[in-house]
């Protein structure tokens, strides 16, 4: 696998966890039926669809925030201090498009297709 395949599949990987599971669990009314989840679970049970809609897509953008927050991070430590990412024993590519981390994965999660495949 060449290297730059190798930075697709990073971000793709990260594009793959993206789906938030707590998010799931609000729109199907509960939480694992554990003694300390019971009131989150109460919670539920109050409120509106409209509301475990809303809440819903609150929790998917926190999970998206640190997802992108790391990427940023990451990409920062890259760049300014010589941090690498090695996969498989090879190094990934460090801005293969001219784009960070963070924005790479954000196109993907929009379903945009690699600029080398368009």
């Amino acid at each position: 696998m060449k290297n730059l395949d190798r930075y697709k599949a990073f971000i793709d990987d990260l594009v793959k966890l993206r789906p938030c599971v707590e998010s799931v669990w609000v729109q199907e009314n509960a939480w694992p039926r554990l003694p300390q989840n019971e009131p989150i679970n109460q919670l539920l049970d109050v409120l509106t669809s409209e509301q475990k809609s809303i809440l819903s897509a609150m929790l998917q953008q926190a999970r998206d925030g640190g997802i992108h927050d790391t990427l940023a991070y990451l990409n920062e430590r890259i760049t300014l201090d010589g941090l690498q990412i090695v996969v498989q024993g090879s190094e990934l590519p460090v801005e293969p498009f001219d784009t960070e981390l963070h924005y790479d994965w954000v196109c993907r999660t929009q379903g945009d297709e690699w600029p080398d495949n368009k």
